[in-house]
């Protein structure tokens, strides 16, 4: 009797277990990691993208966007990092997701994580308070050759001190004195607050503040200059200085390492159907974003390649060996 009660208590188990792995992804809310605090652009369209699935109840879970600044991004990654094959964690990235690891020296990198899908490329403007003395690009480094300027940006030894400190070597600037932030949305009020006398945020992060007339964009970081109304008129840094500079941010979602095939699956569609929607194309077009969708294994052939190119500005600039 005890060995056959003992066999119905194995088969009862793995009855239980089949019947849970054969139930249809996903079974509860999944958490969606912000990677900086409220406001910002990560911030922002991690709470677009979550509007929008409900909208359209493109899930039968929701999204809940929850925040986890600090440590220039450390905090959101050790977390995710810490729910190894948890498909129900996922996160909206910035460039921070791969110079963090290098420069904090973390146990884990990009490759500890899942690609699900990229949902666009940000880019950079160089901006200043509307009443600003500096009316280009130009005045604003002919005034920085001078004196240092005080800047800000979004942590420390992340993309905005990237541009800052490359801006530094190409023109030879005096060193910034350079204020770091725990968001975007932070370093933009503290712009059109007159704390600081330029910054480089995303179009996103400025919007409201440009629309209303406090804020003016310089210069935008790109080869060629945004074909968007709102934006057509900013000129490329090159045509404002004769000097090239182009980087851009990556807006991608990852999941922890190992997570089921099936999710990740069901996340990248997921974020398909969330890019084809008439709002988020609108979205991309009004802050200034190229609207590129990638695929899990294509984001993470971009992320490889995108790693390298930042250990190479980190190393030029000193920050890793």
């Amino acid at each position: 009797m005890k060995r056959m009660a003992l066999w119905s208590a194995v088969f009862l188990l793995a009855f239980v277990a089949v019947s849970w792995a054969q139930q249809a992804f996903p079974q509860r809310p999944i958490e969606f990691v912000i990677m900086a605090g409220t406001g910002g652009g990560a911030d922002r369209y991690a709470r677009f993208i979550s509007a929008l699935v409900d909208k359209h109840r493109l899930s039968p879970q929701p999204l809940l966007p929850v925040n986890r600044p600090g440590g220039a991004g450390a905090v959101a990654m050790n977390y995710v990092y810490s729910k190894k094959g948890d498909p129900y964690v996922i996160v909206i990235t910035l460039n921070s997701f791969i110079t963090t690891p290098l420069i904090q020296r973390l146990p884990f990198s990009y490759r500890d994580f899942t690609p699900i899908a990229m949902m666009g490329l940000d880019t950079f403007m160089l901006w200043v308070p509307a009443d600003s003395p500096f009316q280009t690009a130009k005045d604003l480094l002919d005034a920085a050759k001078a004196r240092s300027l005080t800047v800000a940006g979004t942590g420390s030894k992340q993309e905005d001190e990237i541009l800052f400190r490359t801006m530094e070597r190409r023109f030879g600037l005096k060193p910034f004195r350079y204020v770091p932030y725990k968001g975007g949305g932070a370093v933009a009020a503290a712009l059109v607050g007159k704390q600081v006398e330029a910054t480089v945020n995303n179009p996103s992060e400025q919007l409201s503040f440009y629309k209303d007339g406090r804020s003016r964009p310089l210069a935008v970081f790109l080869k060629q200059r945004v074909d968007q109304p709102l934006w057509k008129d900013v000129p490329t840094i090159k045509e404002a200085t004769g000097e090239e500079i182009e980087y851009v941010m990556m807006r991608g979602i990852f999941a922890p390492g190992g997570i089921p095939e099936e999710a990740r699956r069901w996340l990248t569609g997921l974020m398909k159907k969330v890019f084809a929607t008439e709002e988020f194309q609108k979205f991309l077009l009004d802050n200034a974003l190229f609207p590129k969708f990638m695929p899990g294994e294509e984001l993470g052939r971009f992320v490889a390649e995108f790693s390298a190119f930042h250990e190479g500005l980190m190393r030029d600039l000193g920050w890793i060996q």
